[in-house]
């Protein structure tokens, strides 16, 4: 008995399905009791008795007001009549009844249909649907069905179907009548195309397209990538919400005006914002915006946004932006921005900014920022900023900052407040109040308060208050402070101390030591104390000599300390001649009595084998004394008194005297 009773209660629902389905929609009955209730709510609960779905454009239909209505068991043609009143049509559409506000003016027609997968017979959601010339467009829903409403002003009219992954397709329609449509579309296979790309990236993918556009746009923008048109004007309050409609992203006008934000094909003229304006692909002449520009393709012209810029393939032109502007390809013309400013690909003209900006590729022309300017390939030009200037490459031209400047292959000037490197090579001048670097050759000048420093060689001049360091060759100057170092010296050392690992050239200091050149210590006699030692350091055409000596005589008592200078030349194997000039301060009786002893002597020195020789000459010396007093235990007299002896002047005494010693090392 249970197997009989189902089985006849499939058969009769299976009737009664039946009937239900050759029923006119508009034929069906309903039975409703409703009091105060929204209009949208009394359709709803009809649409779900008579198992159908209403179609209405939102905007036509009073969906909120108010209605009470009471009926029973009549047709839903009859409950439509009663809710409006005759001012609607109503038109049948698969399981679908359209809602139509009846107007005397301007009249439309309905096209109603669905679309499928021509191979299997699927229904294709979030199909493009559109007719090319009124430029009206819609989605499929997740059934494949669609609804456009065409003008009956235009004789003609053809939709298409879009969509991505399958070929398009077009069908011609009759003209001013309301029709329904069954539309197949071909899936395509993936070829390869001759393609022009005009920008690199989707305004769509972006985080502002991501944000400001719908889903339905995204995918719209989607399956017509391939069509567009070409309008005089267009006006928005938002994007999709305008004088073109859906269409509006796939059309380029010559005037665009958005009362929020658009979302257009290109601009060919002027586009004004208050808030946004996106740009699939290229923008010429004029674009404004409160906040926001986005420009998928090129622009060639002005951009001036409230916050931010943003373009995805070049710029030739004027970009200005409140806080930032970024270019991912390249810039021909002026970057200007409170913030921050990026362009990603070459540069040429004006990058300035509040804060910092960065060009990835080459940058011909300006960077002015308030904090740092960035080069990340080469820089041919100026950067000017308030803390750092990076061109990682090269940089020919010019680097100004109050803290440091970094440069790869340094061509041109470097002016920092601290630091100046040059990480591959300096063919220009460095100049910084604290510390100039290179990593590799300097063909130039680097001047500094504290220290200069040369990896490779120098061609060229240090000059610094502390002290120089080139690690490889020297061919032309050290001026330091404190001290000079140089691995080859081929040029001259001026500093108290010069250091040099080997010395063709002239160390002129204090203290000059060559790891692998002159050095020797004299111990001699002269006409004023009998005992003298003097370390000589250098090379053999110029050396520099310190000097102690003392005379322990209780009645002429004296100490004294000098510097001076020498030079040997050599007369055969065993012989050579030291011609030497020294200054020595005497200490009589106190520094503040002392006097100085100026020492002119060419000493012939003898051989007696390597590292050892004995010398012995006369001196032409000079004595600048001050009027002495007496003090026991030392002499009162010029020690060279002794000697024959001039004056010179009232401070000063010549005489000849002499000199004889041992030089060792």
């Amino acid at each position: 008995m249970s197997l009989l009773r189902i089985l006849f209660t499939v058969f009769i629902s299976g009737i009664f399905s039946l009937n239900v389905a050759a029923q006119s929609l508009l034929n069906r009955t309903v039975t409703l009791d409703a009091k105060q209730r929204p209009l949208s709510e009394v359709l709803n609960i009809i649409s779900k008795q008579g198992n159908f779905y209403f179609s209405y454009i939102s905007n036509i239909l009073p969906q909120d007001s108010i209605v009470s209505i009471s009926v029973r068991k009549k047709t839903v043609r009859q409950v439509l009549d009663l809710l409006f009143a005759g001012d609607y049509m109503y038109k049948e559409s698969g399981n679908y009844i359209i809602l139509l506000k009846k107007s005397s003016g301007q009249t439309y027609y309905l096209i109603s249909g669905t679309v499928s997968d021509r191979k299997t017979g699927m229904r294709v959601a979030n199909a493009s649907v559109y007719e090319r010339q009124q430029l009206i467009s819609t989605l499929t829903n997740n059934d494949g069905y669609f609804r456009l409403r065409l003008r009956d002003k235009y004789p003609t009219a053809a939709i298409s179907v879009s969509k991505d992954l399958y070929l398009d397709t077009s069908l011609v329609l009759n003209p001013v009548q309301d029709q329904e449509v069954v539309l197949s579309i071909t899936p395509v296979s993936y070829q390869l195309k001759t393609v022009e790309i005009t920008s690199r990236h989707q305004v769509e993918k972006t985080w502002f397209g991501r944000a400001l556009l719908s889903s339905r746009q995204k995918m719209q923008s989607l399956n017509l990538a391939s069509f567009f048109a070409d309008k005089p004007y267009q006006m928005s309050l938002t994007p999709g919400l305008g004088t073109h409609g859906r269409m509006g992203a796939q059309v380029v006008n010559k005037l665009s005006f958005n009362l929020l934000g658009g979302y257009t094909a290109g601009v060919d003229g002027v586009e004004i914002g208050s808030a946004f304006n996106i740009v699939k692909h290229d923008m010429q002449h004029v674009q404004l915006a409160g906040v926001l520009n986005v420009v998928g393709g090129k622009t060639k012209g002005v951009q001036v946004a409230g916050v931010h810029n943003n373009v995805l393939d070049s710029l030739k032109g004027v970009q200005i932006a409140g806080v930032s502007n970024n270019v991912e390809g390249s810039q021909l013309g002026v970057q200007m921005a409170g913030v921050w400013n990026h362009i990603h690909g070459n540069a040429e003209g004006l990058q300035a900014q509040g804060v910092a900006g960065l060009v990835s590729g080459d940058m011909d022309g300006w960077q002015v920022s308030g904090i740092g300017s960035i080069a990340e390939k080469n820089m041919r030009g100026l950067q000017v900023a308030g803390i750092f200037n990076e061109a990682k490459d090269s940089a020919h031209g010019a680097q100004l900052t109050a803290v440091g400047n970094f440069g790869g292959e340094v061509e041109g000037f470097q002016g920092a407040g601290v630091l100046n490197v040059a990480r591959k090579s300096l063919d220009g001048v460095q100049i910084a109040a604290g510390l100039n670097v290179n990593k590799k050759h300097t063909d130039g000048f680097q001047g500094s308060g504290i220290f200069n420093y040369t990896a490779g060689d120098l061609d060229g001049g240090q000059v610094t208050l502390g002290g120089n360091i080139v690690k490889r060759k020297v061919s032309g100057f050290q001026l330091g402070g404190l001290f000079n170092y140089a691995h080859h010296l081929k040029g001259v050392q001026i500093g108290i101390v010069n250091i040099a690992d080997t010395s063709e050239g002239y160390s002129v200091g204090l203290i000059n030591i060559v790891r692998r050149g002159f050095k020797r210590v004299s111990v001699y006699s002269n006409d004023l104390q009998p005992v003298n030692i003097a370390w000589k350091t250098g090379r053999e055409r110029l050396y520099s000599i310190l000097l102690v000596g003392y005379d322990p005589s209780s009645l002429n008592t004296s100490y004294s300390i000098g510097y001076g200078i020498g030079t040997e030349i050599p007369i055969r194997k065993r012989l050579f001649i030291a011609a030497e000039f020294t200054s020595e301060s005497l200490y009589q009786r106190a520094w503040d009595g002392s006097s100085t002893v100026l020492r002119v002597h060419p000493l012939l020195h003898y051989r007696l084998g390597r590292k050892i020789s004995i010398f012995a000459g006369p001196s032409f010396v000079v004595q600048v004394h001050d009027m002495l007093k007496p003090k026991e235990g030392y002499h009162v007299n010029p020690p060279g008194s002794n000697y024959p002896s001039f004056n010179i002047g009232k401070e000063a005494t010549g005489w000849l005297g002499w000199q004889a010693g041992i030089s060792i090392f």
